[in-house]
């Protein structure tokens, strides 16, 4: 699965018009309605929107006339072959009109050209799990966690210590029942696209 590595912006304006593109990694399309009010700027005069997240797509031309915007956007979206990707073109318009053909160029140029600045990756699903360890096991467990390249989101520190962490080979869990006597528990709470080791 291809996709952005990372949140990216670009701007390019056109007879006065300002378009805005954000590109916005996402793979869950429950969260795609949030990330889009998130990034859309309500004083604009539109935020056109095109995604693909797994096998879902949207376009939506938010007032601009009818297939000038979001189907261009996600046409340039299709043809580099990404996936879990949104992709937002917030346009200032500057006073001068550009017609349907104008505004057809604009929204894919500016989508096409975000890309080019846009570091792009093959991405893998990863399962995110909790690990649950008593305090006596934090410092050689976090050893660990940097000696296996195991990336963390998230520690709670409460009666025992909580981990949430990316857990792409599951024998990792024999290092952690070593280190423990097997006093640890762990489930799986998620899966979430990164980026694939070369």
């Amino acid at each position: 699965m291809i996709s952005v590595e990372e949140y990216t912006t670009h701007t390019l304006v056109i007879k006065k018009s300002e378009f805005v593109c954000h590109l916005i990694p996402c793979s869950q399309v429950e969260q795609a309605k949030a990330l889009i009010e998130q990034y859309s700027d309500p004083q604009a005069t539109h935020n056109c929107v095109a995604y693909i997240i797994g096998p879902y797509e949207r376009a939506y031309d938010d007032g601009e006339p009818s297939g000038t915007a979001g189907m261009p956007m996600l046409n340039v979206l299709k043809m580099q072959g990404l996936s879990n990707i949104i992709a937002i073109v917030t346009r200032y318009f500057g006073g001068i009109k550009l017609g349907a053909g104008g505004l057809t160029r604009a929204y894919s140029q500016s989508v096409a050209q975000a890309l080019k600045e846009a570091n792009i990756v093959e991405k893998e699903p990863v399962d995110l799990y909790e690990i649950i360890i008593d305090y006596t096991y934090t410092r050689k467990f976090e050893h660990l966690l940097k000696m296996h390249h195991i990336k963390c989101i998230d520690i709670k520190y409460e009666e025992q210590v909580t981990y949430q962490c990316y857990i792409k080979q599951t024998d990792f869990f024999n290092h952690i029942q070593e280190l423990t006597n097997n006093q640890f528990k762990t489930h799986k709470i998620g899966t979430d696209y990164m980026r694939k080791d070369v």
